[in-house]
């Protein structure tokens, strides 16, 4: 909650250039500052708030006076660093009119009053309109001064269906704006012009419905001769005129569409207009993150923090089922078991939708945890399925499929000739050994320890910060060296990043953060110069292996395909085939090919790698995250993977063309 504060204590602070957030001791209006920036944003008409005393005097119903307010205003320039939002209703006094022609008699053709408002209720009012204007012409006067310009974003809304002709979605009024500013307004126009959105027409008129002859531009612009003021009215579409019902996918999009045309044009004046330096124009939002998104992050990573996907749909016996299988003479497919689940399903669901993620005004931040909520509402209806007919079908809408160019690239990769490297073989314990050695050079926590019952080599952890290493079997030095990489070098080093993070839920992953992590994963074996031929032939497999799965083969069925067409030896074709049918049918290991064609094409850009590496991300999202962290809502990471900075790889012509080719 807001600190309240008085007209003196605000105009100290903005004079002393202080940082802070209040609302006005009569509750009257809010202010943010989070940085001093050359603009400001404000919305004078988005409250419906009434004094107490005069709500026996008014004639008018909530829903009357929300009728000409323009509500969800203050919301659409809640991304920006520095905004004014009005809390009281315009029917109290109008912020948009003279001091003395703020508080109606008539308006709209309805009589306001029923009973006569006294003197005290006038001056009370209107003591209320002239505080605000104290403070509105002393900020926009300090950042005149501060940066020799300012701009401010005048944001409103209008009704449109009493309009017979045809009405814009953004009408800006500049009949009071001087001559100089006319570019600004013009790429102002352009900008706007640039939101999107299916459910409206973006159209974008100068002095159509609304000419700017409002009281709050012409007072700011004739008191501060270095500030220009864009009236911008925006088209009620957003919700129903009458009802007051809002329509959240259309405020979603012109949430979004105001925060790109004010970021780039606020960009283009300050370039021209003020001394301000902007390295990226995303600095120029807000870099605080709201009280409401820390409660929300907190709750989805205590109800999430111990869901480990992994761990409870990986066989606990694998070994056992693998020599019944063999004993059957590969007749009787394998009859797999489970971890009991440690969690409440559809109790665990409900919470997440419970969660009010429509409180979160920021859209960028809004729209990741809307993600990660319906991320892992697939992954506990997976964890519900395991060993149903329902799990394939989850696991295909949650990760998809292979793509006929999935299949092509596998095979293009199957066809290629292998041949020897330097190798030698080592024992599980001195795998671990290195594993063990890669982990202390980086400075983590972990630790490293054998098991059974995966079909695997190895697998992460997150949880539990363990890397587990397959028991009784010998694994070649090139390989423990491209594991050393891929498993500590990017998913350790993701989940350490992750811990360093102010936001928990990159700790829990983003939606399909397995593409991210393990298409990462492959690029730093093969920036690392441990990536081979027979090691992209094992990806290319899994791509082949998943695709034959969901054709309605069985186990048996698709374990003879990949030893009869693909020459596997016993071992390796039983775990192969295990890893897509266990639980019911995961389709996520066609992923890894995939995730690294898809992350090689922005292999040579160093901050797009290195964002990806703050926690368990996703480059579906690699916008947003380098959003969060141009405006300080997200670090950079602390760990770099030692593959990412090798100034030298070991070239390998074959191997290099190979993947030139992908």
């Amino acid at each position: 909650m807001l600190k309240r504060m008085g007209m003196e204590e605000i105009i100290f602070k903005i004079k002393k250039k202080e940082k802070f957030s209040c609302v006005s001791t009569d509750g009257s209006f809010t202010l943010i500052i989070d940085e001093y920036v050359p603009y400001i944003c404000t919305a004078i008409h988005s409250g419906g708030n009434l004094r107490s005393e005069l709500k026996d005097k008014i004639n008018l119903t909530r829903n009357e006076r929300w009728y000409e307010e323009d509500p969800l205003t203050g919301d659409f320039i809640s991304p920006f660093p520095m905004r004014v939002v009005a809390n009281d209703s315009r029917y109290e006094y109008d912020l948009n009119r003279p001091k003395d022609e703020c508080i109606y008699k008539k308006a709209w053709g309805k009589n306001v009053w029923k009973k006569k408002l006294s003197k005290i209720d006038k001056e009370r009012s209107r003591k209320k309109h002239d505080d605000f204007y104290k403070v509105m012409l002393v900020l926009v006067g300090e950042i005149e001064k501060r940066f020799n310009a300012c701009l401010v974003y005048d944001i409103h809304s209008y009704n449109y269906k009493r309009i017979v002709d045809k009405t814009p979605l953004f009408n800006i009024g500049t009949t009071n704006i001087e001559k100089k500013f006319k570019k600004y307004v013009e790429h102002w126009m352009i900008e706007l012009r640039k939101t999107q959105s299916e459910y409206v027409d973006v159209e974008v008129e100068e002095n159509d419905v609304f000419k700017g002859k409002g009281y709050f531009l012409n007072r700011i612009t004739k008191s501060r001769k270095k500030t220009l003021v864009l009236a911008t009215e925006i088209k009620k579409v957003y919700c129903d005129e009458l009802s007051g019902d809002e329509y959240p996918e259309i405020v979603a999009d012109i949430k979004e569409g105001l925060k790109n045309a004010v970021v780039n044009n606020a960009n283009y004046f300050i370039e021209k207009r003020a001394k301000f330096v902007a390295r990226k124009k995303h600095e120029l939002l807000s870099s605080t993150i709201d009280s409401s998104v820390l409660k929300i992050d907190t709750e989805i990573f205590r109800l999430l923090r111990k869901l480990d996907l992994l761990e409870f749909i990986n066989p606990r016996n694998l070994e056992k089922q693998k020599k019944q299988f063999i004993a059957s003479k590969f007749r009787k497919n394998p009859q797999f078991e489970y971890r009991p689940l440690n969690i409440d399903g559809p109790l665990l669901k409900r919470k997440l939708y419970d969660l009010p993620i429509d409180d979160i005004d920021d859209m960028a931040l809004q729209n990741l945890y809307r993600g990660v909520i319906d991320g892992h509402i697939d992954e506990i209806d997976l964890l519900s399925f395991r060993g149903s007919e329902k799990f394939m079908y989850t696991s295909l809408r949650h990760y998809g499929a292979p793509s006929d160019e999935d299949k092509k690239m596998a095979n293009f990769i199957l066809k290629c000739p292998e041949y020897l490297y330097d190798n030698e073989l080592l024992q599980t314990c001195n795998a671990i050994e290195e594993i063990q050695e890669e982990i202390e050079s980086y400075g983590f926590k972990g630790k490293v320890e054998q098991t059974k019952n995966i079909p695997s080599h190895a697998v992460f952890s997150p949880i539990r910060r363990t890397i587990r290493v397959k028991s009784g079997i010998s694994f070649y030095s090139r390989y423990i060296m491209a594991l050393r990489h891929h498993e500590i070098g990017i998913h350790m080093l993701t989940t350490e990043n992750a811990l360093l993070q102010p936001l928990k839920i990159l700790q829990l992953g983003l939606p399909l953060n397995t593409h991210t992590q393990e298409g990462l994963a492959i690029l730093s074996e093969y920036k690392s110069g441990n990536l081979s031929i027979s090691r992209l032939k094992e990806l290319a497999l899994r791509v082949i292996a998943v695709d034959h799965q969901i054709k309605n083969n069985d186990f048996k069925e698709t374990f003879t395909f990949l030893v009869d067409e693909y020459d596997l030896d016993i071992d390796e074709a039983f775990y192969l085939t295990t890893r897509v049918y266990r639980s019911g049918g995961l389709t996520k290991d066609y992923l890894y090919l995939k995730g690294f064609k898809d992350i090689l094409k922005i292999a040579d850009s160093k901050d797009k790698l290195n964002s990806l590496l703050i926690g368990k991300t996703s480059l579906a999202y690699i916008d947003t995250i380098n959003e969060l962290i141009v405006r300080k809502i997200l670090n950079r990471p602390q760990y770099i993977s030692k593959s990412f900075v090798l100034k030298k790889r070991k070239k390998d012509k074959i191997l290099d063309y190979l993947i030139s080719a992908l």
